[in-house]
């Protein structure tokens, strides 16, 4: 059973979580989320990026099971829509933070951090996934990751033109895992590729 009390309040408020949440030492995390534990052991081998990544890593995971705890099926696809806004909003605050002498280091840190963060729509569960949708700095993290959402029912790409020719094309990075993510998709009905459709996507369509 769900809370519909806290689903409401997860689906009005997720856009504004997500503008505060990041790394510490970087972006500030949201205070209600205080109480989520992050586990810091072995990290004396590790460098202070590395600490740092394997912390956003282990938080992502622990505020997946936290969100997706009080959210419906049916709520699934707006969820993901408002976590995606919220995430592009923090990016270009961050970005407005930049002047000359900003610690590009620290400051590249951050960009990535709040694109990791798209790791938390891989839910499995998930039935639609509207590629063509979503923000271009997303999408290649989607892509990477295509095998987290085997129950998918519809996959748009839209036109697959621009960046996503430079994803998804024969020989491009994303392309093997384009194709052994779509392997899986069993329950897929819906799939939408206008443009650099090729017949080793075709093959791993019907697999």
């Amino acid at each position: 059973e769900f809370d519909s009390k806290k689903t409401e309040n997860v689906e009005g408020n997720i856009k504004d979580d997500f503008t505060n949440i990041g790394l510490r030492n970087g972006v500030e995390i949201n205070s209600d989320l205080e109480e989520i534990n992050v586990k810091t052991e072995n990290f004396s081998s590790l460098s202070t990026t590395e600490q740092r990544q394997v912390m956003l890593q282990q938080y992502i995971q622990e505020f997946k099971r936290y969100l997706w705890s009080y959210v419906p099926w049916y709520l699934y696809g707006r969820i993901v829509e408002r976590i995606l806004a919220g995430i592009i909003d923090c990016i270009e605050e961050i970005k407005s933070t930049w002047k000359l002498g900003t610690n590009m280091p620290v400051f590249t840190l951050k960009v990535w951090a709040m694109v990791k963060m798209a790791d938390i729509i891989q839910l499995k569960q998930l039935r639609v996934l509207q590629i063509d949708a979503m923000p271009k700095m997303i999408r290649s993290n989607i892509l990477r990751n295509l095998d987290k959402f085997p129950q998918l029912r519809k996959l748009e790409f839209g036109s697959g033109t621009g960046d996503m020719t430079v994803h998804i094309q024969r020989g491009a990075a994303l392309h093997h895992d384009l194709c052994r993510g779509m392997k899986n998709m069993h329950n897929l009905v819906s799939f939408s590729l206008k443009y650099n459709c090729r017949q080793e996507i075709l093959e791993a369509l019907f697999a």
